[in-house]
């Protein structure tokens, strides 16, 4: 491959096989870790080369008995067509938000990365041209998902490795990254966040993006908010989901949905979720995010922007998933074990849906949601309360069919596990809408 000469002297990107390895998932559900800070990196130095598979006249010499033979072959070869160093510097440092400044050696023409001044929040956009990082606790050796308020990225850990960058041995991380309908690619992340290599195409051509210096280490500090719940946040969430199913038109059970909170950075709430259905013998059930099948989904975002799993006041109206819903009065509803309870009801109406929220007026916890569709004429989704139960989504377990009330004001009585077992069993092929994702 041919190189420019400026690149001779530096010691470029080299993989090699090593033996570390990330977490698989958080399963601090009990007690959420406090994450105090965040490190970047004030300069980056990146190279990147364009590479072109053409046609060109190769000639061959051969011997041939006592004579030699000189034959042009059209032959196909990869050509660098392009050489570019871009530098990023971090000027200014706000919260989470950083300021960058992109400069290098390419001009207008080259459209890929331009020069200027960006700023991004470092916890909500995620390998980003503007700072390519990835913050090092989003980082698994698993397929998972993670939603922040930028959008939603889809992980596949491919392996590890280990690189050489400007003369020092850094660890690495493989991933298949796909981002909404942006980018889909193979991504090499040092252990640190920052990123080490990226392929993909660009204008006809092969765009190689290697970095090769990196310094200045700036830690960001992440100051906790002072009117969070964390009460509610040390306790996982185990509730019964149920959808619509258009051949009964009625809602019917489908999964188990296991919710809680592994980490709090800064003024930012971690949440994972994943389905269970344990009566197929298998624990895990997938979700497809991007065209990824994802075994959890890990959502990084303020607490108001998610769907949590208790309410955090009990005022005339409150902010949920982002949405606004008014409180309607105080009522009863049944629980799954057959319990009369009174519940706080609070509503929020749109074009395509209305949606119901019943929390306990104890223990404040989410007890029922229901979704109304006008054009089904009917509820599309329900969910179901079923106690503060975790189980792990690796491992095969016997029917969850014993659940414990153990924050509410009363205890589980005669549950039916017979009836509980028997709509289980019911596999609801149209999903229309899957609570507590993004809706």
């Amino acid at each position: 491959m041919i190189k420019s000469i400026i690149f001779v002297t530096l010691l470029l990107l080299a993989p090699l096989m090593v033996v570390h390895s990330l977490p698989t998932i958080y399963s601090n559900y009990s007690k959420p870790f406090v994450i105090n800070n965040v490190t970047i990196y004030k300069e980056l130095q990146y190279k990147i080369e364009l590479q072109k598979q053409v046609t060109q006249n190769v000639t061959k010499t051969a011997p041939a008995n006592t004579t030699t033979t000189t034959t042009t072959v059209p032959t196909k070869v990869t050509k660098v067509v392009g050489v570019y160093i871009v530098n990023y510097t971090v000027t200014n440092v706000s919260n989470t938000t950083i300021y960058v400044k992109i400069s290098g050696n390419f001009t207008k023409n080259f459209t890929f990365i331009k020069q200027g001044n960006y700023s991004l929040n470092v916890l909500q956009k995620l390998l980003s041209l503007d700072y390519p990082y990835l913050p090092p606790f989003l980082m698994f050796n698993n397929t998972y998902a993670v939603f922040t308020k930028s959008g939603t990225y889809a992980f596949e850990f491919l392996k590890s490795l280990n690189y050489t960058v400007n003369g020092k041995n850094v660890t690495a991380y493989e991933f298949l990254v796909a981002y909404n309908s942006s980018f889909y690619a193979v991504y090499d992340i040092l252990d640190n966040g920052l990123l080490a290599n990226y392929t993909t195409t660009y204008n006809g051509s092969t765009l190689i993006m290697s970095l090769i210096n990196y310094s200045e280490e700036y830690n960001i500090t992440l100051n906790l908010p002072s009117n969070l719940d964390t009460k509610h946040l040390s306790q996982p969430y185990l509730y019964l989901e149920y959808i619509y199913n258009p051949a009964s038109k009625s809602l019917e059970a489908q999964n188990y949905l296991q919710v809680y909170y592994p980490f709090i950075a800064g003024g930012y709430l971690a949440q994972i979720i994943y389905l269970l259905y344990p009566q197929q013998g298998e624990l895990l059930v997938t979700n497809t995010i991007n065209g990824i099948d994802v075994n959890f989904e890990l959502y990084l975002k303020p607490a108001n922007d998610l769907v949590l799993t208790y309410l955090q006041t009990n005022s005339s109206a409150i902010k949920w998933n982002g949405d606004y819903f008014n409180y309607i009065n105080t009522t009863k509803i049944k629980l799954i074990n057959g319990s009369v309870v009174d519940a706080l009801l609070y509503r929020n109406i749109t074009t395509n849906a209305t949606a119901y929220l019943y929390f306990s007026p104890t223990s404040h916890i989410l007890l029922e949601e229901l979704i109304y569709s006008p054009y089904l004429h009917n509820y599309s989704v329900k969910l179901q309360f079923l106690g503060n139960e975790y189980y792990s989504y690796n491992q095969t377990y016997v029917p969850l069919t014993s659940p414990k009330y153990t924050t509410l004001d009363y205890q589980l009585e005669n549950f039916n596990e017979g009836l509980l077992i028997a709509i289980i069993v019911t596999v609801v092929l149209s999903v229309l809408i899957i609570l507590f994702r993004e809706r």
